[in-house]
């Protein structure tokens, strides 16, 4: 059960890296706010909504636990591996705190809408 929890959580998170990685490259991402956050945001959701897909009852918990691994993940590389500072704008340099919250609104939503059609 724990590796199959492993590999849901997984590609939960590769699936909101994906879309983001592709927005951040279609869009060119200007360097403000709604720029950074647009992304992290979109990957987020779409990371939600997988994590319900794969499971109803552990789909909101899948998804918090994602986005706060992905979080930790990008911050860790951005700050211990790649040695970046934080910068003067810090919503700017701590973007990927987004991702759990976004994760979790992706989650919901999905299970919302398939507690409404039925």
């Amino acid at each position: 059960m724990a590796v199959l929890a492993t590999l849901r959580t997984l590609i939960c998170m590769g699936v909101a890296v994906l879309v983001w990685y592709v927005l951040v490259l279609t869009i060119n991402a200007p360097d403000n706010v709604a720029g950074v956050l647009l992304p992290v945001w979109l990957g987020g959701i779409a990371g939600g909504v997988v994590s319900s897909i794969f499971s109803r009852y552990q789909g909101i918990a899948m998804a918090f636990a994602s986005g706060v691994l992905l979080c930790v993940i990008f911050l860790w590389f951005r700050h211990f591996v790649a040695d970046l500072p934080l910068g003067g704008n810090t919503m700017l340099t701590l973007w990927p705190v987004w991702f759990p919250p976004a994760f979790y609104v992706g989650s919901y939503g999905y299970l919302l809408a398939v507690a409404r059609k039925g």
